[in-house]
């Protein structure tokens, strides 16, 4: 079985560096589990929805329903730690473009990253049943004109988080 590099480097971060206590790459949520907190995950599904295209006239979700961007869910790595303070997780997606980041345009490259750290931090409320977590999408080479675009996206997507009682903190390491 191949490990991906990237996969690999945040497994060792969130095991070295985060001292997650239990890590996994590839990780799906399965079709068994039930998903929590469903009608504020629709709300918060409307409420980005609303703030990307009216802001940024974005479409981070297409025509996805709730149940569909649940069942496309992938995180890369996801790590846990267990503490006197509590229970924090992590959850890493990675991607790799030889020439640069980009799913197909600049638009749908940022798109693209947002859903994927909205998803995953849907997933995170909806499966843990936690409110409280870190979100990190990495790629080591990502255009700056990207960049620009993703940039202010993050810290809005970081205030839609905390306005709607999700205390994760989304994140972009990149280059």
């Amino acid at each position: 079985m191949k490990i991906e590099m990237g996969e690999s480097l945040f497994y060792s971060w969130l095991r070295h560096v985060k001292g997650c206590q239990v890590v996994q790459t590839s990780w799906k949520p399965s079709p068994a589990w039930r998903l929590r907190n469903t009608e504020a995950l629709a709300r918060f599904m409307q409420v980005s929805r609303d703030h990307f295209s009216g802001n940024y006239g974005l479409d981070v979700y297409k025509k996805n329903s709730l149940t569909q961007l649940i069942q496309q869910a992938e995180a890369d790595a996801v790590g846990i730690t267990f503490s006197d303070s509590g229970t924090h997780i992590y959850a890493v997606d990675v991607a790799y473009h030889e020439d640069g980041l980009n799913y197909g345009s600049r638009r749908g490259t940022v798109e693209n990253v947002l859903k994927k750290l909205l998803r995953t931090a849907m997933c995170i409320h909806g499966y843990f049943d936690t409110t409280h977590g870190e979100l990190v999408f990495g790629s080591p080479k990502i255009h700056k004109a990207i960049l620009t675009d993703l940039s202010p996206c993050i810290v809005d997507l970081n205030n839609l988080l905390r306005e709607n009682g999700l205390d994760f903190s989304a994140r972009v390491i990149a280059n």
